[in-house]
This record gives C-alpha cells, sequence and structure tokens, in this order.
C-alpha cells in the first residue's frame, strides 16, 4: 500500500536527504522571492519606475526565464553525470547565490536583488532535472507516487513557512536584514543535507555535453513529441506550476486591491493555499495504491474549475482600493463571515491542485526511457518554465488592458476545464490497456 511506501521512504537515506534539501530550496525560493514581492506590493520599493502591477510579474519572470534558457543544457548533464554530484554542487552555489541577496537586502539595492533572482533560476533549472531524473534511480516503480506525493507535501509546507516568514519579516526593523542571513543559513543546511544522499549513477555517461542551449532546447523538446506518452503527463504538470506560479504572483495585487487586506492577509491565503495543496498531495499518495491515481488529477482539476470560477464571480462586484488606503489585517478579514466564502474557495481550490499534479509527476518519471530520462525531464522543465512566464505575463496583460484582476480566476478556470475534459477522454481510451500504456 501507498501509506505504507511513505512511511517506509521517510526511513531511507535513498530519499530522505533530497526531500530535506528540496524542502529547503523550496523555503529558501519563497522566503526570498515574497519578501521582495513585499516590499514591492506594500513597502513602495520601486525598480526603473515601474508600477506594482507591472513589475511583480516581471520580477516573478526573471526567476521563470533561465530555467526555460537552461533546462535543456541541464538535462543532458543530468543523463551524462551522476545526479546525486549536480544536486550537490547546485546545493553549494545556493550558498553562495543567497550571500549576493543577503548582499541585496543590507545595501537596499534593488536591482542587485532582481539579479540575483535571475540567478537563483539559473540554479534551480539544474536541481530539477538532477532530482526528477534521479528519483527512478534511487526508489522502485511502486515507490514513486508516494515519493512524488511526500515531497510535493513538504514543497508545499515549505512554500508555506517561507511566504509567512518573508512576508512578515521584511516589513520588521532590520527585517530586510535577518531575511538575508536567514536565506544563507537555509542554503547552508539544503548543501549538508544533499551531502548525505547515495548516488545517483548516470545512465549515459559518454555523451558529449554541448553548450548551445538554444538547440538543445530544440532537441529536448523533440525527444518529448516522439515520446507522446511521456509528453502529456509533462504538459499537465505545467498548467499546475502555470497555475501555482499565477496565484504566487497575484496573491499580494488581489489581496490589496480587490480584497482591501493588508500583508498579514496575504500571509492567511498563502497558508490556506499550500497546506490545502499539501493536504491533497498527501491524500493522493496515500489512497492511489500501486496505480498511478489518473483519476485525482481528473477530480483535482475539476475542482479548480468549480471553486476559481466562484471565487472570481463573487469578488467581482468589489470596488477597487486605492493604493495607500487603509488595509483590514487578517484577523478582521476572517471575522467577517461575507468573506468565509473566499476562504474557503481558496482553500478547496488548493486541495484540488495538488490531487492533481501528483499523479502526472510520477507518471512522467516512470514511462521516460532510463537513456533519455534526464532530458524528457527537463524537457517538463522547459514547458513549466515557459507556461509559468505566460502566466506571468498574463497577468501583466490583465493589468495593461484594465481587465479585473478576477480574469485571472477566470482563465486559470478555463484552461483546468479543458485539461479536465481531455484528461478524462484519455482515461476512457485506456481502460483495458496495461497501467502504463501510453494514455
Amino acid at each position: 500500500m501507498s501509506d505504507q511506501n511513505a512511511f517506509g521512504l521517510l526511513q531511507q537515506k535513498r530519499f530522505v536527504p533530497l526531500l530535506g534539501a528540496t524542502a529547503l530550496g523550496a523555503f529558501n525560493d519563497n522566503f526570498f522571492r515574497y519578501a521582495l514581492v513585499t516590499l514591492v506590493a506594500f513597502g513602495g520599493m520601486r525598480i526603473f519606475g515601474l508600477e506594482r502591477d507591472l513589475l511583480v510579474p516581471i520580477a516573478a519572470s526573471l526567476f521563470t526565464l533561465p530555467i526555460f534558457l537552461f533546462s535543456a543544457i541541464a538535462g543532458r548533464l543530468a543523463d551524462k553525470v551522476d545526479r546525486t554530484k549536480i544536486m550537490r554542487f547546485a546545493k553549494f552555489a545556493e550558498i553562495w547565490l543567497m550571500l549576493i541577496v543577503a548582499a541585496g537586502f543590507f545595501l537596499e539595492q534593488a536591482e542587485l536583488l532582481m539579479i540575483a533572482l535571475f540567478l537563483m533560476g539559473i540554479q534551480s533549472a539544474f536541481f530539477s532535472p538532477a532530482k526528477n531524473s534521479a528519483l527512478p534511480t534511487l526508489l522502485t516503480a511502486n515507490e514513486l507516487v508516494p515519493a512524488n506525493a511526500l515531497l510535493s507535501g513538504s514543497l508545499n509546507v515549505s512554500v508555506l513557512l517561507g511566504i509567512g516568514l518573508g512576508t512578515f519579516l521584511v516589513t520588521q526593523s532590520f527585517g530586510p536584514e535577518i531575511v538575508g542571513v536567514g536565506l544563507v543559513f537555509m542554503a547552508i543546511l539544503g548543501w549538508l543535507s544533499m551531502r548525505q544522499l547515495p548516488s545517483a549513477p548516470a545512465s549515459n555517461p559518454d555523451m558529449p555535453l554541448t553548450i548551445n542551449f538554444i538547440g538543445e532546447t530544440f532537441r529536448v523538446l523533440g525527444f518529448a513529441v516522439k515520446n507522446p506518452d511521456v509528453l502529456r503527463p509533462l504538459l499537465g504538470a505545467a498548467w499546475f506550476w502555470m497555475l501555482a506560479a499565477s496565484i504566487i504572483t497575484l496573491m499580494p495585487i488581489f489581496t490589496a486591491s480587490v480584497l482591501g487586506a493588508d500583508e498579514s492577509a496575504v500571509l492567511l491565503f498563502s497558508a490556506l493555499f499550500t497546506v490545502g495543496a499539501a493536504i491533497g498531495a498527501i491524500t493522493c499518495g496515500t489512497l492511489s495504491g500501486k496505480g498511478d491515481a489518473l483519476g485525482f488529477s481528473i477530480a483535482g482539476a475539476i475542482g479548480l474549475v468549480i471553486f476559481t470560477t466562484d471565487l472570481a464571480l463573487y469578488t467581482w462586484s468589489n470596488a477597487l482600493v486605492t493604493e495607500g488606503a487603509p488595509l483590514v489585517n487578517a484577523v478582521e478579514f476572517a471575522q467577517n463571515s461575507e468573506n468565509w466564502r473566499i476562504l474557503v474557495d481558496l482553500g478547496l481550490a488548493a486541495i484540488s491542485a495538488g490531487l492533481f499534479v501528483v499523479p502526472l509527476q510520477a507518471m512522467a518519471q516512470r514511462r521516460a526511457a532510463p537513456e533519455l530520462r534526464g532530458r524528457l525531464l527537463a524537457a517538463g522543465g522547459i514547458i513549466n518554465a515557459a507556461t509559468a512566464t505566460m502566466g506571468q505575463f498574463s497577468l501583466a496583460a490583465i493589468a495593461v488592458l484594465n481587465l479585473p484582476i478576477q480574469s485571472a480566476f477566470l482563465l486559470i478556470a478555463g484552461i483546468s476545464l479543458l485539461v479536465a475534459i481531455i484528461t478524462t477522454l484519455r482515461l476512457r481510451a485506456r481502460k483495458k490497456k496495461p497501467l502504463d500504456s501510453p494514455s
């Protein structure tokens, strides 16, 4: 059973160090990014004179752009070099990146923080393909769903802690300096954790490397197109990351300008979303048995349609709150019974998102041929970055076109509906096929 597999994995040196390093990295990413976003949304930080509605998605895109550019080379490296060595190096590099971030906070240099955000994207571009291709090497096929559930659940908890501390600390006296020191400390812990992971040998060590990231990107995407049974779950997972990126980018502006609430309410909403996503992921990993659990993805997509649509329609008539106007805090917001429906929608949408992504991640890892695994899963990173960037720029387009912010939730609901229909049709088509036949 999957719950027994999950419990057993938490006692395994071939998994726990990776779980710890991934969770610490997710914490640091969001600790930094939300501290920066909070300074933009609530602290009046401006760069190049841009308003916050444009600056927030642009800053978010600085993180995803290098993932798009360099994931292909990273995937090729993950097929050539021991994946554990790659991840150790990436975590060591994170220490130096966090020192740059700390310098940016101490010196109050917003431009330095933006540069560091781009470099963090490069570091993530190399860590993720190595991590994803290492899992099928370190674990058995039956352990992949519970392992991905544990990773997803711990990641969401780490995201919550990062968002919470980043949002709260950066607004306090000496807050930016505390954030900087904390980032360096967590990076060191992540590197120490990764040093405990056993070797995850490369599948194609004789393959030559290349620095032609453009050509390699097209080559890697070509591999994915030629392997549609891997491409389909990668595309589904990419929708989840587009959703997550959009929510993270949208929430501070939505909270301030539509709901009239302050950064403590952003923390409350982020807690609902991340805990909900963790609950969805762990539920899927526990109940999935040894199957690929595609039915959970369908249920999750349907939930996203229902709850994001309701959130948009319920808040559609809210008058916009001008920048600088008084804002209510999280306690005042939660005490108002008119806002309970918003909280329920956010929580259930998050659980739906957690149910949706875990089966797709495990399916792609299991189906990818060992000799191409790093590059095929790197194609997923490229697609994730592209869709996340599309989501962030769609938010910028909504701001430029002066459309209601709630339009973003309707966009999420529309794409989720399309995903639910396609996934349902694929599941019906493969009912009589073996478990891992192409779907």
